[in-house]
């Protein structure tokens, strides 16, 4: 095949890459494809993870085609060095072409190839605005990855960190109408026992959040889900006065059971 149809073919494979990762509801269908795309696409790959980084700065691997990536990237979290932190942290990609003579992850390194990897390539996952985590491919031969194993490795890189940054915020946006609509809920149910107005309902609610220590969305769900109120709230509506603005509760008896 000419240079221009390899070229061809590629392009229309990574358009129905991105569809097919774009088409993907949530966060974990989505790296779990990420992973199975990633070895039917790059040809030297044998098995791969993807490792993602939390906002409290640790590193995981949610995804992965084998318990075996499971555990060579457990290892590098255990041992803190390895090419998928250093993807994360350092430069965005590594090539590790024999593990057996590999110097730079002392550690880590034999202990992958004990477990019958020889080769990998990490390359990072991002966007321009954030890092979020690595693509780790792995291969059983030494010196698996060839230059356009690597073109291909970036290519996709960018289409699945593109993908991950869609599902995350399509899943904030429904997070978000789930919250409205709970709380929307809880202010009836308070609005409706006690003949509050809208504002009062949603003080009160803030106020006892804050009290507890319990968030605004988890404390409506609570309410939402058991259907009552709870005595705390109770509690909280006979303290009486509510923040400068939002009027005062009313203060009234629970109805008779």
């Amino acid at each position: 095949m000419s240079h221009d149809g390899q070229d061809f073919g590629r392009a229309r494979a990574f358009e129905q890459i991105s569809h097919d990762l774009l088409d993907t509801t949530g966060e974990q269908p989505t790296l779990a494809l990420t992973t199975q795309l990633a070895v039917e696409t790059v040809p030297a790959c044998d098995a791969c993870g993807v490792s993602i980084r939390r906002p409290d700065g640790s590193v995981d691997t949610p995804a992965c085609t084998s318990p075996l990536v499971q555990k060579a990237d457990a290892l590098q979290y255990e041992f803190g060095e390895g090419p998928c932190l250093d993807a994360v942290w350092k430069f965005d990609m590594y090539v590790i072409e024999d593990m057996r003579s590999e110097t730079r992850w002392p550690r880590w390194a034999p202990a992958a190839a004990d477990l019958g990897f020889r080769s990998i390539l990490s390359v990072r996952l991002d966007t321009p605005e954030r890092t979020l985590g690595g693509l780790n491919l792995y291969a059983r031969d030494p010196y698996a990855f060839d230059n356009t194993d690597v073109m291909i490795a970036s290519i996709f890189a960018r289409h699945a960190a593109n993908a991950l940054t869609a599902t995350r915020r399509t899943d904030g946006m429904q997070t978000a109408l789930r919250t409205r609509q709970a709380i929307g809920i809880a202010q009836g149910m308070l609005m409706q026992r006690y003949g509050l107005t809208l504002d009062q309902s949603f003080e009160l609610l803030r106020r006892y959040s804050n009290q507890e220590n319990i968030k605004l969305r988890v404390l409506a769900e609570q309410l939402v889900a058991a259907g009552t109120i709870t005595d705390g709230i109770e509690e909280t509506l006979a303290a009486g006065k509510l923040a400068p603005g939002a009027g005062t509760l009313r203060q009234v008896s629970p109805p008779a059971v």
